[in-house]
């Protein structure tokens, strides 16, 4: 399984009716339907402000996961709903277009530890790190074993990055927020807009 995440910018005053697209459409076909595996297996939304943070967990490379989704109806039809409300346009319905949407918006995996197998609620961090600490904050959190039983994934993208927690129990909001006071510029839980399971919507 690969986990990938992806950002982008929306439009200020947009957020509500961004999140409110995000949540209410019908999640897409896995599709392999005749392997054993399907391409996509989870995909969660979070939101900050204006910043969009998609993560998907899929078993293919990420072109070939937003190849499928691009010619499924329902996505098709998202897109345009989004289209008013994004900071750079863009188009899925072409190579280059997709291809132009990752190089612009995949955050690189720092770290990955999973505490549990199957699906176990998320919530997520975000850090905008002050120019050239990002790093450092990526670092101090990948190294954060005070979740030892949850699984914990750290992305990051130029100043800003991501900290996914998987957990059944509940767990802090911004981990290591008085750690990296120095290091950001600003720390913050990030709302979950939707999580999807192939074969179920939570």
């Amino acid at each position: 399984m690969n986990r990938y995440a992806l950002t982008f910018p929306v439009r200020p005053g947009s957020e509500a009716a961004v999140a409110e697209i995000l949540a209410g459409y019908a999640g897409p076909p896995p599709g392999r339907p005749q392997a054993a595996r399907p391409l996509l297996d989870r995909t969660s939304v979070f939101m900050v402000g204006p910043v969009v943070v998609r993560v998907v967990d899929i078993t293919c490379p990420p072109e070939v996961a937003i190849r499928h989704l691009a010619s499924q109806p329902q996505i098709q039809a998202v897109e345009q709903r989004l289209r008013p409300h994004l900071v750079q346009d863009r188009d899925l319905s072409d190579d280059d277009g997709r291809r132009r949407f990752l190089a612009g918006s995949v955050m690189r995996v720092v770290a990955s530890r999973n505490g549990h197998p199957g699906h176990l609620p998320r919530a997520a961090a975000f850090y905008q790190a002050l120019p050239g600490q990002a790093g450092e904050v990526a670092r101090l959190l990948a190294a954060d074993d005070s979740g030892s039983g949850c699984g914990t994934t750290v992305f990051r993208r130029r100043d800003t990055v991501v900290h996914l927690v998987e957990s059944s129990e509940r767990t802090t909001a911004v981990p290591l927020a008085d750690r990296l006071v120095p290091l950001v510029r600003m720390a913050c839980p990030m709302t979950l807009v939707t999580d999807r399971v192939v074969g179920a919507v939570a």
